[in-house]
């Protein structure tokens, strides 16, 4: 006894941990898990219902199994209010809402109509939503989507978060974040991007579902840039790039509002059933908001040529149809654009702003499409003549000019022009703003000037 005094004479630290031990370990035995204090929300869903908001939670809910499934439910909840709704839909879980773990902020096409940033505050700003999750918007309820969701990861291994945070990366090359969202709002052009997924309902079972489906892939097919060639390319070497490549999952489109075991149940039974399947369909397009409301909508063509401007990208394919080979005939060809080299300056002529683009690609030819006809030709030993490499600039100016008269049309500058002359002719720039009648249409009055270089590549 007088050894275990003295060695506690000796490390006082010992009587601390003792206590420590004595008054928590109880307490952190005995408590219940936060698991059914709080719910964790994995994905949040925002839809207008008539003049009422309904707000929809992806809660993930803890429970033991062989299987390393992930068991998920949506909760919804309704109100005069997006304060209300989320009150109630409180009361329906029993728990309080975290937001910590939301990944991803889906809004009803609809809810775009109106400045969604009203809508968003409250998320935002007291029920800390996270600014890096990633806003995104769909054609039908955000709610319907969230309960497809379970199917796309179940057949797909596909979390809806990676299916948009792919498209960020590869076919936006822009961050499509709430905080981004917020600093295009508060920005001088007003303007932002967000992502779109649409979300196909098939109301018929049986042959009526597998109908759906092809119509779904022929959509998918009528959205590429160039002919089959094309989208066979874009398919095996960038999906979703430029041939709209789609992530499609089936769903039963049910789901539980309540999150009890009884919901879960009756939502596998309808997952059973063919009627009511949906489909999540990723066709990398993209909405244009302007002060937080829709003002264009952009499919993948749009975006390529946006990205044009941008290093970022460096991997693309473009098909220009009507082009004569080597051996004098008229064929579709597919060429890889690589390693892109830009170079954006900004003037002024005699007061007038010019927007200046110098882009030189690199271009391989992948794939001939020859339209029947027999033709012998290795298509990696083709060299790319000046006709050839005139096709494909016009098919680039082409499009590049479609995805501008957009932008113009819809006062939205996405593309950075309004910070690219703020950086390079600031108190010019300023001088030909306060000269407009309406500063926020300075897009339509600004002379933009493509300089490309076709190389041939590999």
């Amino acid at each position: 006894m007088k050894k275990i005094l003295n060695a506690i004479e000796r490390y006082p630290f010992i009587i601390v941990l003792v206590i420590i031990l004595l008054f928590f370990t109880p307490y952190a035995l005995f408590s219940p898990g936060e698991s059914r204090r709080r719910a964790i929300v994995l994905a949040i869903g925002l839809d207008r219902v008539d003049d009422e908001y309904e707000i929809s939670f992806l809660t993930f809910i803890p429970k033991p199994n062989q299987e390393f499934e992930q068991s998920n439910s949506v909760v919804s909840g309704k109100g005069s209010s997006v304060s209300e709704a989320v009150l109630d839909a409180q009361l329906t879980l029993g728990k309080d809402i975290g937001l910590s773990h939301a990944k991803t902020t889906v809004v009803n096409e609809k809810m775009l109509e109106e400045d969604v940033s009203s809508s968003l505050d409250y998320l935002s700003r007291v029920i800390s939503l996270p600014e890096n999750t990633v806003f995104v918007c769909t054609n039908t309820s955000a709610k319907e989507l969230l309960m497809a969701t379970d199917s796309l990861e179940k057949n797909l291994g596909l979390k809806l978060d990676q299916l948009i945070s792919y498209n960020a990366n590869e076919v936006y090359i822009t961050d499509t974040s709430l905080e981004a969202f917020y600093k295009g709002y508060y920005s001088p052009h007003k303007s932002s991007l967000i992502g779109f997924i649409e979300h196909v309902k098939e109301e018929s079972s049986g042959g009526g579902s597998g109908q759906g489906s092809s119509d779904s892939g022929a959509q998918n097919a009528g959205g590429q840039s160039g002919g089959q060639s094309g989208g066979e390319q874009a398919g095996s070497s960038n999906a979703g790039s430029s041939g709209g490549g789609s992530a499609v999952a089936s769903s039963s489109g049910g789901g539980s509002s309540g999150g009890d075991e009884a919901s879960q149940n009756e939502g596998e039974k309808q997952r059973g059933s063919l009627e009511g399947q949906s489909q999540i369909l990723n066709k990398a397009d993209a909405v244009v908001l302007r002060e937080g409301k829709k003002v264009a909508k952009l499919d993948v063509d749009n975006l390529n040529s946006i990205n044009l401007l941008s290093e970022k990208r460096s991997l693309d394919s473009i098909t220009v149809e009507n082009v004569k080979c080597e051996c004098g005939k008229t064929v579709d060809m597919t060429f890889l654009l690589k390693n892109k080299q830009v170079a954006i300056q900004t003037d002024f002529q005699n007061g007038i702003p010019i927007f200046i683009a110098n882009v030189s690609i690199g271009v391989q030819l992948t794939e001939i499409d020859t339209k029947g006809q027999e033709i012998k030709q290795n298509a990696q030993s083709t060299k790319i003549s000046d006709e050839i490499a005139s096709a494909i600039e016009k098919k680039i100016r082409s499009e590049f000019a479609r995805m501008l008269k957009i932008l113009r049309d819809s006062k939205a500058d996405v593309i950075n022009v309004y910070d690219e002359f703020y950086r390079g002719n600031r108190k010019n720039f300023e001088k030909f703003l306060s000269s407009l009648n309406d500063k926020e249409d300075y897009l339509n009055n600004i002379t933009f000037m493509l300089n490309m270089k076709i190389r041939q590549d590999g």
